[in-house]
């Protein structure tokens, strides 16, 4: 009996299936497969240890695989020599240089002569994928992307050189969100830019609690930096933990702002899928909402900002409060955020807080 009649049976009475054998040995399942098809041969470290998981002895590959001296015919001459080898290459080059010419000649005449042309570097699209290679569509709408905190998320950043300059390298830098925050601005990472390469791919593990500022900067030559901002965000999990699947509630009841508030507040609809739920304010004088909970501030009063989604309802009254009512707090971004009465800061709370504020 051979190796390849020998491996299979024992490995039949042991009930394991080709795929069990080749893991256990560290090989493919294909390499099991043509040992047990005698079309290859174990090595000798691998018959070692196929003997050792089968209980088996195994004869030594110049015993299992006989060499007979058989007659050889001579061998025919290749199909494929040198000469139509070049030859087929010669042919594609100029088929592909034809068609090319063609290419070009159809779209030059298409474009528009009098589009101005940058002259500068800048960045064409930024695109957002799973690990999978699946799109994203992060974007909410209200110029906010989001993502869920600890996914690793693959962004692929395109661009254009400029006429003069030429970009030599794309930066990610990040900045939480609010007033007097440059200080905690950082590099999330850099990449070189080869030669001819006109985009950079990053893979980006979202940090929790996220929500922020995210700057895409093309390092050029002579000190130029040419930059593009997207908002960024992930949901805290303490504010996901809070929500009872089913029933809906908000991640704040109260929001406390002054009259000429610039900022915006983000209200979370816990319990339900965001994209179902409904928002309505009671007056859009005072404050007004986005179809993904951003509330905007627009003049003094109060408003009820309404979420809805099935037959539920749930409710967040914003305070707004003339600049007069404010004494001695110019510049101070250290006031309690959330808390009935304060005024909610403009940098991200810690997530004990009812309410976070996007800057």
């Amino acid at each position: 009996m051979n190796i390849s009649d020998i491996i299979k049976q024992a490995r039949e009475e042991l009930g394991m299936t080709q795929e069990d054998l080749a893991e256990r040995l560290e090989v493919s399942r294909q390499a099991v497969s043509k040992w047990e098809l005698g079309a290859s041969v174990p090595s000798p470290e691998n018959l070692r240890l196929l003997e050792e998981l089968l209980g088996v002895e195994l004869p030594a590959p110049e015993a299992a695989v006989p060499q007979e001296a058989v007659p050889q015919a001579p061998p025919k001459p290749p199909f494929w020599n040198w000469k139509r080898v070049v030859l087929l290459v010669l042919g594609v080059l100029v088929v592909s240089a034809l068609f090319s010419a063609a290419l070009f000649t159809a779209l030059r005449a298409e474009t528009n002569v009098d589009a101005p042309l940058r002259t500068e570097p800048h960045v064409t699209g930024v695109y957002f994928f799973d690990e999978d290679a699946a799109p994203l569509r992060p974007d909410l709408g209200d110029g906010w992307n989001r993502f869920t905190a600890g996914e690793r998320v693959l962004m692929l950043v395109t661009f254009e050189d400029g006429a003069e300059n030429s970009v030599n390298a794309v930066s990610l830098f990040l900045t939480p969100t609010g007033t007097e925050t440059l200080d905690q601005r950082r590099q999330v990472a850099v990449q070189a830019a080869g030669e001819g390469r006109d985009f950079a791919l990053f893979a980006w593990d979202i940090p929790a609690d996220l929500m922020g500022h995210l700057e895409v900067a093309l390092e050029c030559g002579g000190g130029l930096q040419a930059t593009e901002t997207l908002n960024v965000m992930a949901p805290s999990s303490y504010m996901e933990d809070q929500g009872i699947p089913g029933i809906l509630s908000l991640s704040a009841k109260e929001i406390t702002a002054t009259e000429g508030d610039t900022g915006h507040y983000l209200l979370e609809a816990l319990g339900a899928p965001m994209a179902e739920v409904e928002w309505s304010t009671s007056d859009p004088e005072v404050a007004r909402v986005a179809n993904t909970g951003t509330v905007f501030i627009e003049g003094e009063g109060e408003a009820v900002i309404t979420a809805s989604w099935k037959d539920q309802t749930a409710e967040c009254l914003v305070h707004v409060l003339p600049k007069a009512t404010i004494v001695g707090t110019e510049g101070n971004t250290d006031l309690p955020e959330g808390e009935p009465g304060g005024i909610a800061k403009s940098v991200p709370a810690p997530p004990t807080y009812e309410s976070r504020k996007a800057g």
